[in-house]
C-alpha cells in the first residue's frame, strides 16, 4: 500500500509540474512559434493550390465518418447497336446489366483512406455473350502540419466505352472508381488531359476489351502561409485484348500505349478567392508495338483559378507546349495547351463545363493525337424524391503521326449526349431512367475486323433500372 501510493503521488506531482510548465513557461525559455500547416490558406481543402491535382468542393459539408458501403444495381437496355460496330447496325437489342460496388471510407486525424470496387457483367441478348466489367480506385491521403502527400489509382477493364455517369444509368457506388478523373476534390487538377480516362482512351468500336490503369503520386508543400510547391508523378497503360483483329493485318490491330508523366509547379493566394500559379510537366508516351517511335511533351501551363465556397469554382489553364516525334529521325514542333474549368451552383442545381487542348496517346487508333475536347454536365432535384443528370460532351483527334499499326485514318470525333432521371423509393431503394446517343466518326471508312467497316458508329440506348444501397455501415 506504501508503494502504491507513493507512485501515485509521483505521478500527480510529475502531471501538476508538466501542466504548470505547459501553463507559463519559463521567461528564459523562448515560446516556439505555431506552425501555419492546416491554417495557412493556401492548404484550405475547400481552395487547394491551383497547381495540385486537387480541385474546390462545392460541397460544403463533406462526410467524413468512416464507413462500408455496398450497392447493387441491375438494369435492361434497348440499344440500336449493341455491337458497337461501325457502318450498318442489326437492329435494337436488349443487354441486360448487374453491377455491385463496396465502398470503404476509413479516416484518421492525419490520414484518409477510400477504396471502391465495382463488379459484374453485361449480357447480350442477340447473338448471347457475356462480357466482364470491373473498376476498382484508391486514393490515400496522409498530411503533416505544412503538406500532404497522396497516392491515387483508377483501375478498369471494360468491353467497349467506359464508366461514365451518363453511360447506362450511371453506376452503383460513390464514383471514385467509375468517375473519369482523379483528385479528392471533383473532376481533378493537373495538367489538360488528366481528366479523361487512362490514357486518353474516349471511346471505341466492337465489343473489345481493354485493360486501363492510372496510377498517380502527387505532394503539396507550403513554403508560406500563401504559397506552396507541388510535384506529382503518374503512370497509365491501356491494353487491348483485340487479338482477332490483329491476325486480319496491322491496320485493323489498336495500338497499346505507356504514358509517364511528371510535373511540378508553385502557387500562390492572392487573397481568400484568387490564386495564381506556374506548373512545368515532362510526358513521355511509349507504343510496345512497332509504330515508328515515341512521343516527348514538354508542357508550360500559367494558371489562375477564382473559387467561392459552395458557390464557384472557375481555373484557368494556358501555356507553350513542345512535342518531339522520334519518327526517322527527330522532329519537334510548338503548340498551345489550354484547360478551362467551370463549376457553378444555382440554388440546388449545379453545373460544369470544361474544355481542353492536349496529346494523348491516341485511344489505340492513334500512335499519338492531338486532342480538342469539351464538356456541359448539369444536375438538380426535380421535387423531393426526383433527380435529373444531363451531359453532353464532344472530343476532336487528329493523328500526330503515322504509324505501322492502328486505323488508316487522319482524324475522328467522338460526342455523346445523355440524360438520368432517378426516383428515390425510401432510404434504400432507387429507380432510374436513361437515355444516351454516342457517334463515333471517322474521316475516311476504317476496317477495324470485329468492329466492322465503315466511318461511323451511332449508338442509341434507353435504359431503365433499380439500385439498392442500404445504410452505411459505421467502423469508428
Amino acid at each position: 500500500m506504501l508503494l502504491l501510493v507513493l507512485g501515485m503521488s509521483v505521478c500527480a506531482y510529475g502531471q501538476t509540474t508538466s501542466q504548470a510548465q505547459t501553463q507559463a513557461p519559463a521567461q528564459s525559455e523562448p515560446v516556439p512559434a505555431p506552425a501555419f500547416g492546416q491554417t495557412a490558406p493556401v492548404l484550405n481543402p475547400e481552395n487547394p493550390p491551383v497547381t495540385g491535382l486537387d480541385e474546390p468542393s462545392l460541397d460544403l459539408r463533406p462526410s467524413a465518418r468512416s464507413f462500408i458501403s455496398p450497392a447493387l444495381q441491375v438494369s435492361e437496355s434497348a440499344d440500336s447497336n449493341g455491337e458497337n460496330t461501325l457502318g450498318n447496325t442489326s437492329g435494337v437489342s436488349s443487354i441486360s446489366r448487374v453491377l455491385g460496388a463496396l465502398d470503404l471510407q476509413q479516416y484518421w486525424p492525419k490520414s484518409d483512406f477510400l477504396l471502391e470496387y465495382v463488379g459484374g457483367g453485361a449480357f447480350y441478348a442477340d447473338p448471347y455473350d457475356v462480357r466482364q466489367l470491373q473498376a476498382a480506385g484508391l486514393e490515400a491521403v496522409t498530411r503533416w502540419r505544412t503538406g500532404q502527400i497522396a497516392l491515387r489509382d483508377a483501375f478498369s477493364y471494360l468491353p467497349d466505352g467506359s464508366f461514365q455517369i451518363g453511360t447506362f444509368g450511371g453506376a452503383p457506388g460513390l464514383g471514385l472508381a467509375t468517375t473519369i478523373g482523379l483528385g479528392g476534390g471533383a473532376t481533378g487538377g493537373g495538367l489538360p488531359g488528366i481528366n479523361n480516362s487512362s490514357s486518353g482512351v474516349f471511346d471505341a468500336a466492337g465489343l473489345i476489351p481493354r485493360l486501363q490503369n492510372t496510377a498517380i503520386l502527387d505532394v503539396v508543400q507550403a513554403v508560406t502561409p500563401r504559397s506552396a510547391i507541388t510535384a506529382a508523378g503518374g503512370f497509365s497503360d491501356a491494353h487491348f485484348f483485340d487479338s482477332a483483329n490483329c491476325e486480319l493485318g496491322p491496320t485493323s490491330c489498336l495500338l497499346n500505349s505507356d504514358q509517364l508523366t511528371i510535373e511540378g509547379g508553385y502557387s500562390h493566394l492572392i487573397n481568400r478567392h484568387d490564386q495564381i500559379g506556374i506548373v512545368y510537366a515532362f510526358q513521355l508516351l511509349q507504343f510496345p508495338q512497332d509504330t515508328g517511335g515515341q512521343i516527348y511533351v514538354h508542357v508550360i501551363n500559367a494558371r489562375y483559378s477564382h473559387s467561392i465556397t459552395g458557390r464557384l469554382s472557375l481555373i484557368l489553364s494556358v501555356g507553350p507546349q513542345y512535342t518531339e516525334l522520334e519518327s526517322n529521325g527527330y522532329y519537334g514542333h510548338w503548340s498551345p495547351s489550354a484547360r478551362v474549368t467551370l463549376r457553378y451552383r444555382i440554388g440546388h442545381a449545379a453545373m460544369i463545363a470544361t474544355y481542353e487542348k492536349f496529346t494523348s496517346a491516341g485511344s489505340g487508333y492513334f500512335a499519338g493525337a492531338n486532342v480538342q475536347a469539351a464538356r456541359l454536365g448539369y444536375t438538380r432535384p426535380l421535387g423531393r424524391t426526383w433527380d435529373l443528370y444531363s451531359d453532353i460532351g464532344y472530343t476532336y483527334n487528329s493523328k500526330l503521326q503515322d504509324a505501322q499499326l492502328g486505323v488508316t485514318a487522319g482524324s475522328f470525333n467522338d460526342g455523346f449526349a445523355s440524360a438520368i432521371l432517378r426516383k428515390h423509393l425510401g432510404r434504400s431503394y432507387e429507380f432510374f431512367g436513361a437515355y444516351r446517343f454516342s457517334e463515333l466518326a471517322f474521316d475516311q471508312t476504317v476496317n477495324l475486323g470485329i468492329g466492322g467497316r465503315g466511318k461511323i458508329a451511332e449508338r442509341n440506348v434507353g435504359t431503365i433500372g433499380i439500385e439498392w444501397h442500404p445504410k452505411p455501415t459505421r467502423i469508428e
